[in-house]
């Protein structure tokens, strides 16, 4: 591409159709469940609500996301280990190692599994200048318009609900207690908040005036979802953003640098100690209350995996599988371990902890060096992904991509980006 013979896209151009097909599978799909279904909580084990066109709509795009990807996979076939192969081996370690243990332990390949490591690829091949992420900012401010617009003009489907139906009241959580909860297209407030917390980062590389336009209504829509986690790391995540891009144009990058690594570093660290803290100092465990019902996740799946899985966890499905069994010790919201480190031990073990983390610590180093121009983009967005981590499951591999266009997507950009794109780390225009 890059107007090379008979093709007349950019990289960076097919990395934005890229981008957009990725949103429109996630965001479409999610838009089209709550324009034709009645949405409710269900709980885990129970069919999930999924109509036909959300179906189609998912089907479509995902379709044309992998098409797409074969295609520049096909036509730039030697560009692929241009960014390096170290890079690249960063990226896929977690993807390979899960999806091998899921086929040794007799599973077959899914959906997300093909699209992982075509997307990384054609993306290596591609390697498009961050400048493609003000996309993917904008993207996200529509998300969160079409989310504020389902709160207002379709309460039942952008409002939380309970599984009776009920509008799901919370005054001690509510920000907007007259409003409710604002879960837009999602299916809960929590995995709105988590989607639009993460791409903050993205709006952070919109045109000056617009930054600020669309910083102002993704966190609108954040505040009245009243995801909790979700407003500490979008405050955080704006902090940081500015401390660091002050410090950057005081003349400081080394330190800038050096603030943004620490951050980063160690917010992956509160992400992995917070579950195993009350874990392992408590002779009981975490209460089963705390953090909103998580405490007992945590004890469920940190118990089984040190008794049974230690090394290699228990695949992909382990939490559809466990609870709908009838000795389950986890509460039937629990489809995830609600904390990304308790997610990776009881789905792959140690060994996919490791990758996975070690993975993102080294995209954290990377995308933070003195010379980035996205220097507090990418800062914001490694905060953002800890910070979610801490009560969500921000970042998946083979079972679930609902977030990839504001985790893998971005992290991939900023770390395969090619060098020498100098300037100040977010665009002043």
């Amino acid at each position: 591409m890059q107007g090379r013979g008979r093709l007349f896209i950019t990289c960076d151009a097919a990395a934005v159709l890229l981008i957009v097909f990725l949103w429109l599978r996630t965001i479409g799909s999610f838009t089209a469940l709550s324009l034709t279904a009645e949405k409710v909580f269900v709980p885990v084990g129970a069919d999930p609500i999924w109509p036909p066109a959300a179906n189609i709509v998912s089907k479509v795009f995902y379709l044309l996301a992998v098409g797409l990807s074969f295609f520049i996979i096909l036509f730039r076939m030697n560009d692929i280990t241009r960014p390096g192969l170290w890079r690249i081996a960063v990226l896929l370690a977690p993807w390979l190692y899960i999806m091998t243990r899921g086929l040794y332990a007799g599973g077959e390949l899914n959906a997300e599994t093909v699209l992982y490591v075509v997307v990384i690829l054609a993306l290596a091949a591609l390697r498009p200048r961050p400048r493609v992420l003000a996309a993917l900012g904008a993207l996200v401010v529509l998300t969160a318009i079409i989310a504020i617009a389902f709160g207002f003009l379709d309460p039942d489907a952008g409002l939380a609900h309970g599984a009776d139906g009920t509008l799901y009241d919370r005054p001690d959580k509510a920000v907007f207690p007259s409003l409710g909860l604002l879960q837009g297209m999602f299916t809960a407030e929590n995995s709105l908040g988590v989607y639009l917390a993460i791409g903050l980062a993205a709006v952070a590389m919109l045109p000056r005036w617009w930054r600020f336009l669309g910083i102002a209504i993704v966190g609108f829509a954040i505040a009245w979802s009243s995801a909790r986690n979700s407003m500490l790391a979008t405050g955080f995540m704006l902090l940081l953003g500015g401390l660091v891009w002050v410090v950057t144009q005081l003349g400081w990058p080394r330190a800038a640098s050096l603030v943004a690594r620490l951050a980063a570093g160690g917010l992956i660290v509160i992400m992995c100690a917070l579950p195993l803290s009350g874990w392992l100092l408590s002779p009981t465990g975490w209460d089963g209350d705390a953090y909103t019902g998580r405490g007992v996740i945590w004890n469920g799946s940190l118990t089984e995996w040190s008794t049974k899985g230690m090394l290699f966890g228990f695949g992909r499905k382990w939490y559809e599988r466990i609870v709908e069994s009838d000795t389950s010790t986890l509460m039937n919201g629990a489809y995830s371990g609600h904390n990304e480190l308790v997610h990776l031990l009881a789905t792959g073990g140690i060994v996919f902890a490791f990758l996975a983390v070690g993975a993102l610590l080294v995209q954290a180093y990377v995308i933070t060096t003195p010379r980035s121009r996205y220097l507090a983009v990418g800062a914001m967005l490694v905060s953002g992904i800890a910070i979610s981590g801490w009560l969500e499951v921000p970042l998946r591999f083979v079972d679930g991509s609902m977030y990839w266009t504001v985790t893998v997507i971005p992290l991939a950009v900023l770390f395969l980006a090619p060098r020498g794109d100098g300037g100040h780390e977010i665009p002043g225009r």
